[in-house]
């Protein structure tokens, strides 16, 4: 009697172990790559200088270029494709736009997805085998890398970004790769802390170079896309008037730098010190326009057209690189919670390997401090009040 009533015991406890398993959820893993199992069709013949090899090779100096307007790109996957990452290799503020297309029973393509960015993510609803990217803009779409993913979750260095309309701290920085240099472990820190923080860069660069950027930017833990103010990459040679001569004057860099800061109205603006680092006079007219333009996006009677469409803002704090007064020293050496431990300088470290093309030259590494101290900062506006602790840019924000 004991034995039969162990046995029913033992039953009863195998099936409640089996219903507990069947009932929970799996765990989440992430998703397979299977870009090298699919296959690409084009109206565009394939050259040596223009094969879909150059889209696929984790490199976003090369590209595949599709046809101008209606150019389009098919492609075949022998497995479920649940995501599709897309970076395109196209100039700043120029039309760059496609959809993402399903075929349909009846032979027709309907968009289940649009472009925004330059760098795109698009999780698919159903998995399908063969999809279509249909150029709709003006411009010649050219492709750096198209990557295609199965079941899972999106793969951490995939990214998928955000628009944000309101700033806690802002880095305007100037070239693509400064945000790191001279800021260090701004962006990963204020980013593990919570806060929201809008990177804004004078100059979009070359293409590849505006590419590297959104790499290192997302390495950083950004995942609110980079707002690029759009002025061409000219170097006045450490004259700040010559710069903004070749800016095409004072008032357009002004004009566009107040548009910036009401557009996404930061509490605390973070950039470039007077001097320019080591004299580059983009860097000093970046700076020297921060803390024009810090009046003037308050001011409603200057640039009456970004007032109107974004209303006025006054930043309540301005910091400048290397500024004598009024210091405060940054601690970049802190383990980061959302960055499993490493440090913002590991980071930041980490971040400036995505600028290839200037990794190659080999002009500047980065360093933890370095030789322009990229923990060194001083605050050279407030409106609330002075400094008390001299490590935190949110120091007195609320």
């Amino acid at each position: 009697m004991k034995k039969c009533f162990l046995l029913l015991v033992l039953i009863a406890c195998a099936a409640l172990a089996a219903a507990a398993s069947a009932e929970a959820p799996e765990a989440s893993s992430e998703a397979p790559e299977i870009t090298s199992l699919c296959t690409f069709i084009s109206p565009v013949k394939e050259s040596r200088l223009n094969t879909f090899s150059l889209m696929t090779d984790q490199d976003v100096s090369t590209f595949f270029a599709l046809k101008e307007k209606k150019g389009w790109l098919v492609v075949e996957s022998p497995e479920p494709v649940w995501g599709v990452s897309v970076m395109l290799y196209n100039r700043y503020g120029r039309d760059y736009s496609y959809d993402l297309e399903i075929e349909g029973a009846d032979g027709k393509w309907s968009a289940v997805a649009r472009s925004k960015y330059l760098s795109n993510w698009h999780p698919l609803d159903e998995p399908v085998t063969r999809f279509r990217i249909q150029a709709t803009s003006k411009e010649r779409l050219r492709i750096a890398e198209l990557r295609l993913f199965g079941k899972g979750e999106k793969p951490a260095e995939i990214q998928d970004w955000q628009d944000l309309d309101k700033a806690d701290i802002m880095l305007l920085a100037c070239h693509p790769d400064d945000e790191v240099l001279w800021f260090a472990g701004l962006m990963p820190v204020y980013a593990d802390r919570g806060y929201k923080v809008q990177l804004a860069m004078m100059t979009p660069a070359s293409e590849e170079r505006q590419l590297e950027l959104l790499q290192s930017a997302w390495h950083c833990g950004m995942r609110y896309y980079p707002y690029f103010i759009g002025l061409h990459d000219k170097n006045g040679h450490k004259n700040l008037e010559r710069q903004y001569t070749m800016w095409k004057s004072k008032t357009r860099v002004h004009r566009l730098v107040t548009e910036c800061f009401r557009r996404f109205k930061p509490e605390v603006v973070v950039t470039h010190g007077e001097e320019g680092e080591y004299g580059h006079s983009a860097h000093k007219a970046t700076a020297d326009s921060a803390k024009a333009c810090l009046k003037y996006a308050a001011n409603s009677s200057k640039y009456p057209d970004s007032a109107k469409k974004y209303g006025t803002w006054q930043i309540k704090k301005l910091y400048l690189h290397e500024y004598a007064k009024n210091k405060v020293v940054m601690d970049w050496s802190q383990p980061l919670a959302s960055f499993g431990g490493k440090t913002g300088f590991d980071i930041a470290g980490e971040a400036f390997q995505y600028h290839v093309s200037q990794v190659k030259i080999g002009h500047y590494e980065f360093k933890p401090v370095g030789d322009h101290d990229n923990t060194a900062f001083g605050l050279y506006f407030s409106a609330v009040g002075p400094d008390t602790g001299k490590n935190d840019f949110m120091e007195n924000i609320n």
